[in-house]
């Protein structure tokens, strides 16, 4: 694997820090040479994991000083797809923050300038990477749920009194939605990456609850892909200070999956289990099963399974692979999304434009 020399832009960011650690724990294969934070307020000597890096005040005084072969992008969703295709432009590799833009028509003129270029754009959606997600994905390629006829998804987390309401992330302008584009997300995107069938239909239903705070902080959405599948995500800022309370389970006409992501606490140390039952009557001596991974304990975005999601990130920079999620496939989330989106402000059910996601 190639040692590249990477620009990290967009200090100002819950995940700099974690993704610095990430990168730190790659340095045989990458080293962040440079920095850039467009927020004058914003004190880049804060961020611990940078450590002897110039940093400038815009990607394009990064990328006209420095010679670098990747970029590190955490920016508000509003400004995410101009900076992609500039640093297309330089002949730059991207690793940018999920979602990658406000809203899919304002991906779309990136998504065909990335359609022409040499080099790689790398959407973080790393959960898929997790390997419970992993063993999850097997078995339904190997059949073990049958036809999968439900699911039911859940992302809470603490409540906005305990969170930095000024940060640009509960910025309606800068990022769109609230916790369905910043936490619910990570669930959409892993449905479609372990059922492989896009979601066509949303019904959605926000609350923007918190005073001074314009998005919303509870979402519920009802889905239905194209196999017929229909299931529910929940998402809301309803618990105490740093406390979780996550679920992702499966169902279909053979078998029932039943995994708790994120356990009470936010980290990746210990054990987690995914809760298995057999209906088919394959397993009929142990129809209830569990498969319990126990953490490798790592610094970073993700720990262990973030830095191998990374890892494929610059082999498919290399050459040696497709990125582990392509810009097209970020846009096929936010097409979720705007529909989510839309059925929350007009109380009906919205087809999403998976006719879009073919062309």
């Amino acid at each position: 694997m190639t040692e590249r020399t990477v620009g990290y832009v967009g200090l100002d960011h819950h995940h700099a820090e974690p993704y610095l650690q990430t990168l730190d724990a790659l340095q045989a294969k990458a080293t962040v040479t440079c920095a850039c934070e467009p927020n004058p307020a914003f004190d880049p000597s804060t961020v611990d994991s940078l450590v002897d890096a110039p940093v400038y005040d815009s990607l394009e005084a990064l990328l006209a000083a420095e010679s670098v072969d990747v970029v590190f992008l955490t920016l508000p969703n509003r400004d995410t797809p101009d900076a992609i295709e500039r640093a297309l432009d330089a002949g730059v590799d991207v690793y940018t923050e999920k979602p990658a833009a406000r809203q899919v028509a304002d991906l779309e003129p990136v998504l065909e300038r990335a359609a022409t270029a040499d080099e790689t754009v790398c959407v973080s959606y790393p959960w898929q990477s997790h390997p419970i997600a992993r063993d999850l994905r097997g078995l339904v390629e190997d059949g073990f749920f049958g036809d999968v006829r439900a699911f039911e998804a859940r992302y809470v987390a603490s409540q906005l009194s305990f969170r930095d309401t000024d940060h640009f992330i509960f910025d309606e302008d800068a990022s769109r939605g609230g916790i369905l584009q910043w936490l619910g997300i990570h669930w959409l995107q892993l449905i479609d990456s372990l059922l492989e069938e896009p979601i066509v239909r949303v019904n959605a239903n926000m609350v923007s609850g918190t005073e001074g705070v314009a998005v919303e902080d509870v979402a519920t959405l009802q889905l239905e892909t194209a196999d017929g599948a229909i299931g529910t995500l929940h998402c809301g800022y309803h618990l105490g200070e740093g406390v979780y309370d996550t679920r992702f389970d499966l169902y279909g006409s053979d078998g029932r999956g039943s995994w708790d992501p994120m356990g009470r606490e936010f980290g990746f140390d210990g054990e987690t289990t995914l809760e298995l039952d057999d209906a088919s009557g394959e397993w009929a001596c142990t129809p209830h099963r569990t498969i319990t991974h126990e953490y490798d304990p790592a610094p970073g975005y993700g720990g262990s399974w973030g830095k191998e999601f990374v890892e494929a990130f610059f082999e498919a920079c290399d050459g040696k692979r497709d990125p582990p999620v392509s810009l097209e496939d970020a846009a096929s989330v936010l097409r979720v999304l705007d529909a989510a989106y839309e059925s929350a402000e007009t109380s009906e059910w919205i087809d999403v434009d998976t006719d879009a996601s073919a062309t």
